[in-house]
């Protein structure tokens, strides 16, 4: 049977919901957001695992914020690439020299 009238969620329904976007976009966002992990991890002078990590959470807000953005204005899937850009941006900004290495 097919409802007839307004589709009512529950708040379980959403959480799930947004769950699944969520973790949805962040796999989409992984090839810019990993890239900027290895730039962080070999930026680092110590802990480089810690760095990698804290560069991967904020290119993942980074990505995550700008294809929201991009999909709110109705690119469709040309959102997720145009996403990956301020991150990959970052990265070739913030990419070390080849010859500059950690000690």
């Amino acid at each position: 049977m097919i409802p007839l009238g307004a589709v009512e969620f529950s708040p379980a329904d959403v959480a799930l919901i947004l769950a699944v976007l969520t973790l949805g976009a962040t796999a989409f966002a992984l090839p810019a957001t990993l890239t900027l992990a290895w730039i962080g991890h070999r930026r680092a002078s110590t802990h480089p695992g810690w760095n990698a990590a804290w560069y991967w959470f904020g290119g993942t807000a980074i990505c995550l914020a700008t294809t929201a953005f991009a999909a709110s204005k109705g690119l469709g899937w040309w959102s997720v690439p145009l996403g990956w850009l301020p991150t990959l941006l970052l990265a070739l900004a913030l990419k070390p020299r080849i010859g500059q290495r950690r000690t």
